[in-house]
């Protein structure tokens, strides 16, 4: 018993030394933000734009492909239902609530993380191993400004636009599927949707979006640069800053559905 209680002591030490650890990085990366110099946000610059690229643009095509399938399959399968009971408004409801508020933000933020999160990890965990980081410090250069701030920019903006972009294709899907399986016209459609749309709707999409990517852009980045020892690291390094992303997005997720309820 006394083994068991030192362990769990011992794991929970481990926990609080790590989560104390990243917020030390995520504090120094926001810190290091006003004191990027003109030269350097020129670079920071190209690399927040290739940064976008491909964790934005590249994967348009995975979204698009989530959203549409999604809210298809999820009005098909209710709207009859709805009907026989004489409750097709609350397709509305439906589709506001559990997609564009709720599914919509969670599996944007998922797909990114399996997409681009892997890819910073990786990408800065080999950075580490080959000495360019030392490198960067070596010749005066912040790491924060070079390596950390245009990914943790990018993740933001993409995660922010490409919830956008679910919400948008989502809304479309339902409607192919509210029209070709229940008749519905477009005009009723939209009224039915705009009407379960509100103000706290946008603001908490957008407030995920946020912190969705703050944690995409942190986290990836804190395991890549935290690998010490050797290329054997870097694996390693790619699944605990998948899962721990993957984790606290699901936990942020949950603690701003209590806090609006």
């Amino acid at each position: 018993m006394i083994d068991l209680l030192a362990g769990i002591g011992r794991g929970m030490a481990r926990w609080f030394a790590q989560l104390g650890a990243l917020a030390r990085f995520a504090f120094e990366a926001l810190h290091a933000l006003p004191r990027l110099p003109g030269a350097g946000r020129r670079v920071a610059g190209r690399i927040l734009l290739n940064q976008l690229r491909f964790t934005a643009l590249e994967a348009m095509g995975l979204i698009l492909l989530l959203s549409g399938v999604l809210s298809y399959m999820i009005i098909s399968t209710t709207i009859t239902q709805l009907d026989r009971v004489g409750a097709s408004e609350l397709i509305g409801k439906l589709m506001v609530v559990a997609i564009v508020r709720e599914l919509g933000p969670l599996l944007t933020a998922i797909a990114i993380v399996g997409r681009s999160g892997t890819a910073i990890t990786a990408e800065l965990a080999t950075n580490t191993v080959l000495g360019e980081v030392r490198a960067l410090e070596g010749m005066g250069i912040d790491p924060y400004h070079y390596l950390v701030l245009p990914r943790l920019a990018g993740c933001v903006v993409s995660v922010c636009t490409l919830m956008v972009v679910f919400d948008v294709v989502a809304v479309f899907g339902g409607y192919l599927a509210a029209a070709g399986i229940g008749g519905m016209s477009i005009q009723r459609y939209l009224s039915i949707v705009l009407a379960n749309l509100t103000t706290q709707d946008v603001v908490l999409t957008m407030a995920k979006g946020l912190l969705f990517g703050l944690v995409i852009g942190l986290i990836p980045s804190f395991e890549g640069l935290a690998v010490r020892r050797g290329p054997t690291e870097i694996p390693q390094a790619v699944i605990r800053g998948t899962v721990r992303s993957i984790a606290v997005i699901f936990i942020l997720a949950a603690v701003i559905v209590g806090v609006a309820q």
